[in-house]
C-alpha cells in the first residue's frame, strides 16, 4: 500500500527496534505530521522522544507484532499522543521478577519495584527456634583407674546467695559452669532452659577404679527415666522467689548421684540456681567431697531469635514464588507468604512468576504497553497487547 503525498507528512518504515525519531531522520523528524508503518516483527522497544514540532503521530503495526520479553514494547514521551492502528500484537512478556540479598545479616524490608512495590520483610525480633545451647560432651574414660573424664566439684566452698533463703553461703560448685555465660545458657535467673524436660546433666568419679564410670544423672521436670544410659533423677524441689528485683528459680534434686565406692560412700544432691550477688550460674553438690565427684555431660536447649521472611504482594493479581529461598508458594494478590527459618541467616532470593490474561483475553505482563510519559490512543487498533499486573 502506497502513501499520498502529503504536504508536511514523514513517512518512515521500520524493520527494527530502537528509537522512531532516529530511524525518521534529522529532516523528516522535524515534519508536523508523523506516520510510521512497521514492515517487519519487531523484538525489543520502540521509542519516540518528545518534539514540539509534531502534531500528529500514527503508528501502524500493519500486522506485524511488538513484543519486548524484557520491558515494554512501547516508550513514547511526546506531548503529541501516539495513535496506534493495525492488527499486530503489541506486548510485553516480562512475566518474571527477581529479588535477592546476599548478606546473611540482611534485616528489614526489601522493596521490589519490578513487582509493583511488593516487599519482602525479613524480622528478627518475632521468631524463635529451639537449638541447643550447651552440649558438652566429655568421652568416656576406658582406663581401668584415674578420672572419669568429668570436669570437679572442687572441694573450695564458694560464697553464693540463694534465692530461696536470701542469704550467703558457702557451696560446693562446679566452677567450671559458674559464670554469667552459663547462667544466659542456662535461662536467666529464671533457669528457663534448665526448668524443661529435655534438660539433663550426668556425673561420673575422680577416678572410676570404684566400677562407676557415671555416677548418677539429672533431668528437667517431666524429663525421660534415663539419661547417659543411666537413671536420671527429676527435680523434688522446683520453686521461685521474688529476690534481688528479678524472679529467680531455686531446684534441687535429692538424688542425683551416688559417691565413690560404688555409692557406698553415699547419696548426694545437686542444686542449681543463679547467684544473685555476681549473676553467675550455680551448680553445686550437697554432701561428699567436691573433689572426687564430677560433672560428666551436660545437655541444655533453649530458644534462639531465628529470622522471619513475610513477602507481601502488591500486584494486582497472583504470583508463584519459586527458589525455596526461603519462598515456594503461590501468594494471591494483596496477600503475604510467611516463611521461617531456623537460622539467623537473613540472606533471600526469590524469584516471582506472573501468569494468565485479563478478562478482555490480554496477556499480563509486569511492564506498561507504554513506559513513557506520553499517551497512546487505541481506537483504530485491533491487536491484542499486553497488560500491566500493577
Amino acid at each position: 500500500m502506497s502513501i499520498p503525498l502529503i504536504s508536511g507528512l514523514g513517512f518512515t518504515e521500520v524493520n527494527s527496534a530502537g528509537n522512531l525519531n532516529d530511524k525518521a531522520g534529522t529532516a523528516k523528524s522535524k515534519l508536523p505530521i508523523q506516520f510510521f508503518r512497521l514492515t517487519t516483527n519487531i523484538s525489543g522497544n520502540l521509542t519516540l522522544d518528545d518534539d514540539s514540532a509534531h502534531k500528529k503521530i500514527i503508528l501502524d503495526t500493519n500486522g506485524n507484532n511488538i513484543i519486548n520479553s524484557s520491558g515494554s514494547p512501547l516508550t513514547t514521551n511526546s506531548s503529541t499522543t501516539l495513535e496506534l492502528k493495525g492488527s499486530g500484537n503489541v506486548q510485553s512478556t516480562l512475566k518474571t521478577f527477581t529479588s535477592s540479598q546476599a548478606s546473611t545479616g540482611n534485616s528489614g524490608v526489601t522493596t521490589i519495584s519490578e513487582a509493583d512495590n511488593s516487599t519482602v520483610n525479613v524480622q528478627t525480633d518475632t521468631y524463635e527456634f529451639d537449638t541447643a545451647l550447651v552440649d558438652d560432651v566429655r568421652p568416656i574414660s576406658t582406663a581401668s583407674f584415674g578420672s572419669g573424664g568429668g570436669v570437679s566439684f572442687g572441694d573450695g566452698n564458694t560464697t553464693v546467695t540463694k534465692p530461696n533463703t536470701g542469704s550467703a553461703t558457702g557451696m560446693l560448685v562446679n566452677e567450671t559452669y559458674y559464670s554469667t555465660n552459663y547462667a544466659t545458657l542456662f535461662g536467666g535467673v529464671g533457669l528457663d532452659n534448665i526448668n524443661r524436660s529435655d534438660f539433663g546433666m550426668s556425673f561420673t568419679h575422680a577416678f572410676v577404679e570404684d566400677g562407676t564410670r557415671i555416677s548418677g544423672a539429672i533431668v528437667g521436670p517431666s524429663g525421660p527415666s534415663t539419661f547417659d544410659s543411666v537413671s536420671a533423677d527429676q527435680p523434688d524441689t522446683n520453686t521461685t522467689h521474688s529476690h534481688a528485683g528479678g524472679t529467680y528459680r531455686f531446684m534441687r534434686w535429692n538424688s542425683a548421684l551416688v559417691g565413690v565406692n560404688n555409692g557406698n560412700s553415699g547419696t548426694f544432691a545437686i542444686e542449681m540456681f543463679v547467684d544473685s550477688a555476681t549473676g553467675k550460674a550455680v551448680v553445686a553438690i550437697i554432701g561428699g567431697r567436691g573433689a572426687f565427684n564430677q560433672i560428666k555431660n551436660v545437655s541444655v536447649t533453649g530458644p534462639t531469635p531465628g529470622r522471619r521472611f513475610i513477602f507481601t504482594n502488591n500486584l494486582a493479581i497472583s504470583c508463584a514464588l519459586s527458589g525455596s529461598d526461603p519462598f515456594n508458594a503461590t501468594v494471591s494478590a494483596g496477600a503475604t507468604n510467611t516463611v521461617n527459618r531456623d537460622s539467623t541467616n537473613g540472606s533471600f532470593s526469590v524469584t516471582g512468576t506472573i501468569s494468565g490474561n485479563d478478562g478482555s483475553g490480554r496477556p499480563f505482563a509486569l511492564k506498561e504497553m507504554n513506559d513513557g510519559t506520553g499517551a497512546v490512543n487505541e481506537d483504530a487498533y485491533t491487536g491484542t497487547k499486553s497488560v500491566s499486573a500493577f
